[in-house]
């Protein structure tokens, strides 16, 4: 048995079916207010430039969307390289799919996620 580990994200294949449903009904939660809050911040943003020739103005509060960041809290993923990794693809799919359905873009920033965080349990 791993020491202390097994609540770990980077075992979730060791997870229970129950303990399983309930993270992922947390984290598909979190993941489609995540989507909703890159729509409003690319919407305001476009608001923001429509008259700007620089297109270079942007809305603050942005970077400061942590709802990634429970996720994180609640996997036990503590390493910033790791979280950073996740975040950019979070970023990158939110930023891809803007204006889709929030719950498949959801599921599936949810599925790169586990993809990437068995690839990251290697880094440990």
């Amino acid at each position: 048995m791993k020491e202390n580990n097994e609540k770990q994200l980077y075992f979730i294949d060791d997870f229970t079916a129950e303990e399983l449903q309930y993270k992922s009904a947390i984290a598909i939660s979190v993941l489609e207010d995540y989507v909703l809050m890159v729509d409003v911040c690319n919407w305001v943003n476009k608001l923001i430039n429509t008259s700007n020739a620089n297109k270079d103005a942007f809305w603050d509060v942005e970077n400061k969307i942590n709802g990634i960041q429970t996720l994180f809290l609640i996997g036990l993923i503590v390493r910033e390289d790791h979280q950073e990794v996740l975040e950019q693809i979070a970023y990158d799919i939110a930023m891809d799919t803007i204006d889709g359905d929030k719950n498949e873009r959801a599921l599936k920033i949810q599925v790169a996620f586990r993809a990437k965080i068995r690839e990251l349990r290697n880094d440990l």
